[in-house]
């Protein structure tokens, strides 16, 4: 077979002309690809209906709240535990009915996050902590009291402990507790 015998084809692909040209491989009467008005519609109506259930679940944050107002309250306590380990001065962790702070010789000290800030922490609406106590650390870091804190909020519990040895947990909904 010569090089000029079958111009037809390209490559052996028959329909494709070895000038560039292309063949037509429908005529006037091929229906073009796509949807239909009834079909999208329907996944409107679909995707409508998941954004209606699923919307109030990403954009509500009552667990959130309590959740996080847990993990203020954690890392408070151990902010506390640390700054009497480290400086030797007797540190609180005083928990109140609508907040909690970290204070030494009874002046809140600064918020290691924002530092031109005091560390007081206002709890959000509906979240409570319980009991409202203050827990003294001392040098080596060793607590005054022990107590459980419990804090709950819509549809969230968890509970914080504080050990003698001055190991602080949170215990919640996400799994067990450590001893």
């Amino acid at each position: 077979m010569t090089v000029f015998e079958d111009l037809g084809t390209f490559h052996g692909v028959p329909g494709r002309l070895a000038d560039g040209g292309a063949r037509c491989q429908g005529g006037p009467d091929t229906a073009m690809a796509g949807y239909t008005l009834l079909e999208l519609m329907a996944i409107l109506i679909i995707v409508g209906i998941l954004a209606a259930v699923l919307a109030p679940r990403f954009l509500g944050t009552s667990g959130f709240t309590g959740q996080t107002s847990a993990d203020k309250l954690l890392a408070a306590a151990r902010y506390a535990e640390t700054l009497a380990q480290n400086q030797g001065v007797t540190t609180a962790l005083t928990v109140g009915t609508n907040s909690f702070s970290v204070t030494q010789n009874g002046v809140a000290v600064a918020n290691p996050a924002l530092p031109s800030t005091s560390f007081i922490v206002p709890l959000p609406a509906g979240v409570t902590i319980t009991p409202q106590t203050t827990v003294n650390f001392v040098r080596p870091g060793i607590p005054s009291a022990t107590p459980t804190f419990t804090i709950t909020g819509a549809g969230f519990k968890a509970s914080l402990y504080v050990t003698t040895t001055g190991y602080i947990y949170e215990c919640g909904s996400q799994g067990a507790c450590p001893p």
